[in-house]
């Protein structure tokens, strides 16, 4: 059997920190949801449900349920569950004082309605699961999103801070499985980005602003209240390298009902475009990629690049297939499509000069 072989020349930066451009999520093989009781049929239900959870964050897809075979999986989701737990329910949420100082309806506590259900699914088996049915596959390695949230008021514009936005974006982020972090807000973000710059999407102050967390990607949710209630928004995505399929930037409007299913939407729209370009399938046969590898001159820096290349998900397997110098010559067995694994290469800080230097037909290396 014959592999499609693509050489790659790399120059390996070992004295280079490793930076925060992307990062290994952790959790994907976990789900908490909620479930009625705790009798074995709700139980039943809430492996579905948690299976459900865990393949839209590691397929990226929102509507993984209706790809073909995967209900079936869900009907046997225990077969793939490593254990579970019921977590001690939240405390009953009693009305603010603010509240009943406004005259608003007092309950004297909202009781929670269900269980919190943990379930932790072993990573093998839903991976074999994902190859078996032909689904999408996203590595963890997944870039992190810097998120400015600014609300356009009578008054002027704010940027929304943690303590007063919706639960929604954050549990929006964790249902799709892409990190991200919020701004300090202190005295160097305000002297680098203001609010109406942030608003009008002022493009150098956002990168500059956007520096000193060390993020590939920074995403602005702008929106403002309408008269009839609802909500007028857009996002903006834009990164360092610019690399959304060509375009440097992308930017949307869209309608929500309020607040909460404004971000929502956003995220997951925003969410569809990282998966888009970052999943892969799994080839039936494995693809041959030679690496030629610059500046390994040190058996840790031989360490850093293999420990590396041997995480990414897309790589079966890394052979040495010749030394000479500080030149190192690997053979990568992949699973998935080439781009994936040039992605991973350019995001990988210590890596630099990472080319293509041509195409051909070789037998895969038996060493």
């Amino acid at each position: 059997m014959k592999f499609i072989h693509k050489a790659l020349l790399i120059t390996f930066l070992a004295s280079l920190p490793q930076l925060a451009f992307a990062v290994a999520v952790e959790g994907l093989y976990l789900s908490t949801v909620e479930v009625a009781d705790q009798s074995s049929a709700q139980r039943q239900k809430g492996f579905s449900l948690a299976l459900a959870e865990v393949l839209i964050k590691t397929t990226g897809t929102k509507d993984i349920t209706a790809r073909p075979g995967v209900s079936q999986a869900l009907a046997q989701a225990s077969n793939y569950m490593v254990k579970y737990a019921y977590l001690p329910q939240p405390d009953p949420v009693s009305p603010s004082e603010d509240a009943l100082a406004n005259g608003e309806q007092a309950e004297i506590a909202q009781t929670p309605s269900g269980f919190p259900f943990s379930v932790q699914f072993a990573k093998a088996t839903v991976d074999e699961l994902m190859r078996t049915l032909d689904l999408p596959i996203w590595p963890a390695n997944r870039p992190q999103v810097l998120v400015w949230v600014v609300e356009q008021t009578a008054s002027g514009y704010r940027f929304v801070d943690a303590a007063d936005l919706p639960q929604s974006l954050q549990s929006s982020f964790q249902r799709r499985g892409l990190p991200f972090q919020l701004p300090l807000y202190d005295l160097g973000d305000q002297l680098a980005l203001s609010s109406l710059a942030a608003w009008s999407l002022n493009q150098q102050q956002l990168q500059d602003a956007a520096k000193r967390y060390g993020v590939d990607h920074w995403l602005v949710l702008r929106y403002s209240q309408l008269s009839s209630g609802g909500v007028r928004g857009s996002w903006y995505l834009a990164g360092r390298k610019g690399d959304f399929a060509g375009d440097s930037a992308l930017l949307n409007t869209l309608q929500a009902a309020s607040n909460d299913a404004f971000l929502s939407a956003s995220v997951d729209q925003v969410v569809d475009r990282f998966a888009r370009q970052m999943t892969y399938f799994a080839d039936a046969e494995a693809n041959l990629f030679r690496l030629v590898v610059e500046n390994i001159g040190s058996f840790a820096a031989f360490t850093q690049l293999n420990g590396f290349l041997s995480g990414l998900e897309i790589v079966n397997s890394v052979k040495v297939r010749s030394v000479e110098g500080d030149t190192l010559v690997l053979d990568l067995s992949t699973e998935g499509e080439s781009r994936v694994l040039l992605r991973a290469l350019n995001k990988e800080p210590r890596l630099s000069r990472v080319t293509q230097v041509g195409d051909g037909v070789v037998e895969p290396s038996t060493m």
